[in-house]
């Protein structure tokens, strides 16, 4: 993927690998560059390109960008599974197939769709998928499905803040951001369908028995007073509706990759840590293509290197698998050649920096400690001053 002058973007080169975290600060354009990553995941968005019109620019309204086109942007997107080419020069979007014209690529295009909507509607449980109302119903999710990957926006722990009242909010048509409530729409189907899903490395359960919530310590039946979603702590409702989500998407086949923004929000830093490696072993052990992290931790980098060092100990020293497993867990690795961590810095000379090490495949040590670092030398500093008061005293 490249964008450049697009928005705050300036110039972005990137390796959209299995697992991609974007660290920087507020107003870096992480969340316009997984935004626009998750557009050019979007098969509707292909045929609106090879249509023409103002629809080519719908979803970028939806995401709230429209307004970052500049004279100078431009956007180029490969998708290698099935070599699409989309590119946005000189105001104008292109999307390329080799050997297929406009005409063959709308109709491969069109029947993925198709194919894709009518799997997901019998996942649902929908035995008439022409029936009359079947847009108003499932409108928004079957847009959402032709995309296959689902944006997780930072203020998902609205989900579990308006956990019983979703439905209501969603019939009510109040203004929220778009990709908000297509999250809030997989979270309402997720509940259904889980029924009772527990989280190991939190150790709770969540239940929806008879129309009620239900959260509670421990596994399977109540261990302790169950408490409502919206009685738990904030972390609880930002991690909760967002691993259902994503089981219940794996499971019915609806998307296989998935944009989280800050995973790190509302966990203490070694809750972050159970979340990377349960977020890694969800990979392992499903047909997820990928996540896309955008971050401000560094202990979600700090975590991933470890992670990626224990997958480099086991892919090149197999006799080392179960040492390894021992001190990170079975499924909580990931190789480094599937991971790709950039730093985006509006300040900097280089705005895109790629993080990792090309000789170890590792995130750079001094990269890590990089904020650490500045917090010691103010220490110091002030230390010093303090040293020098109690001299004279």
């Amino acid at each position: 993927m490249i964008i450049r002058n697009f928005g705050p973007v300036k110039d972005l080169e990137a390796d959209i690998k299995t697992f991609t975290i974007f660290i920087g600060s507020q107003g870096s354009g992480k969340s316009t560059v997984s935004k626009v990553l998750t557009i050019c995941r979007d098969l509707n968005w292909y045929i609106q390109i090879l249509q023409g019109g103002a629809g080519m620019l719908e979803p970028f309204r939806k995401f709230c960008l429209d307004e970052f086109f500049q004279d100078e942007t431009y956007i180029y997107y490969f998708r290698p599974q099935d070599d699409v080419e989309v590119e946005y020069k000189e105001g104008i979007f292109h999307l390329r197939i080799d050997g297929m014209s406009s005409d063959e690529a709308r109709g491969f295009f069109s029947k993925q769709i198709i194919e894709a909507n009518k799997d997901f509607l019998v996942q649902l449980g929908v035995t008439d998928i022409n029936q009359p109302d079947i847009e108003e119903k499932y409108g928004r999710l079957l847009q959402a499905n032709a995309r296959t990957m689902l944006y997780i926006p930072a203020e998902r722990s609205l989900a579990g803040m308006l956990s019983t009242s979703l439905a209501s909010v969603m019939a009510a048509k109040i203004p929220l951001y778009d990709a908000l409530l297509e999250y809030m729409s997989v979270f309402e189907k997720a509940k259904s369908a889980l029924k009772e899903y527990y989280v190991p490395f939190l150790d709770v359960t969540y239940a929806l028995k008879e129309g009620v919530e239900k959260v509670w310590l421990g596994k399977g039946e109540e261990k302790h007073e169950p408490l409502s979603m919206q009685s738990c702590s904030s972390g609880l409702q930002s991690v909760l509706p967002l691993l259902m989500s994503i089981d219940y998407s794996l499971k019915s086949k609806y998307f296989n990759t998935f944009v989280i923004e800050e995973p790190e929000q509302n966990l203490f830093p070694s809750n972050q840590r159970e979340l990377l490696a349960h977020l890694v072993s969800i990979y392992n052990l499903s047909e997820t293509y990928g996540m896309v992290l955008t971050t401000h931790s560094p202990y979600i980098l700090s975590c991933m290197n470890v992670l990626m060092l224990a997958g480099k100990l086991i892919i090149g020293h197999p006799e080392l698998r179960q040492e390894v497993i021992d001190i990170v867990g079975q499924y909580h690795y990931v190789s480094p050649q599937q991971v790709a961590v950039y730093k985006l810095d509006t300040l900097a000379a280089k705005y895109c920096e790629d993080m990792k090490n090309p000789k170890t495949g590792l995130i750079g040590i001094n990269s890590l400690d990089a904020v650490s670092e500045y917090i010691g030398e103010d220490y110091d500093r002030l230390f010093e001053i303090y040293r020098k008061q109690l001299l004279k005293k």
